[in-house]
């Protein structure tokens, strides 16, 4: 398990290339990976005019899938290499933007309620344990009252179904998987219910409302 680190960034310049083939090769990692993505926009009620934050967006696979359902998106990730590959993929699209922002899920540079949603796949297990709570309250900051969050990523019930599949899947390496028992009173604290639901041996889609300000 790598050392926690308060201000651990990440990136993948060097796997910008190979990101799409390997993801569509059939890797252990990503199966049933169209599906994960299009079941995140769907959790996170993508449709026409919303404005969407996608989050370790990569080579843009997912903010794909938004632009179609007919999204504004704001892709962001700390990869210039995978960045410069969604720009050419999406350079037809106006509704598209991809920023380079070194830690996305620490410091995000938009304004409070700035999105109808926050998405992401295959990203947030870079986020270490002692700074989930952090990153995932930064990620309401910026959803606007009413608003849907949704992720896609490697995650497990706790910490005995974690270390089990460790044990049983020779290619899985240990990472800072979210542990849903874990992530339900950091949801509950912020007023609203963590629902899930696991599409693969390892995989599981995460989702939750933002809850609307009452005037007065």
């Amino acid at each position: 398990m790598p050392k926690d680190k308060r201000h651990k960034t990440w990136d993948y310049d060097d796997r910008a290339e190979a990101y799409d083939r390997v993801v569509a090769a059939g890797n252990p990692l990503y199966e049933r990976y169209a599906e994960v993505l299009e079941a995140v926009a769907g959790k996170a009620g993508v449709r026409p005019g919303m404005r969407v934050l996608d989050i370790g967006t990569g080579t843009g696979n997912l903010a794909g899938i938004c632009l179609r359902r007919g999204a504004e998106v704001v892709g962001v990730d700390p990869s210039e290499a995978m960045l410069a590959r969604a720009r050419r993929k999406f350079a037809a699209e106006a509704g598209a933007r991809f920023l380079q922002v070194p830690d996305p899920f620490a410091d995000l540079p938009f304004p409070d309620g700035s999105f109808d949603a926050v998405v992401s796949t295959y990203a947030f297990h870079h986020v270490p344990p002692p700074r989930k709570a952090k990153a995932i309250a930064e990620m309401f900051r910026v959803l606007a009252p009413g608003g849907r969050w949704a992720v896609g990523d490697l995650a497990f019930e706790n910490v005995r179904a974690e270390n089990g599949a460790l044990r049983r899947f020779g290619w899985l390496e240990a990472e800072y998987f979210a542990r849903i028992e874990e992530l339900v009173p950091i949801f509950r604290a912020l007023g609203t219910e963590l629902k899930t639901a696991q599409l693969t041996s390892v995989t599981w889609i995460l989702w939750a409302g933002k809850p609307t300000i009452e005037k007065g």
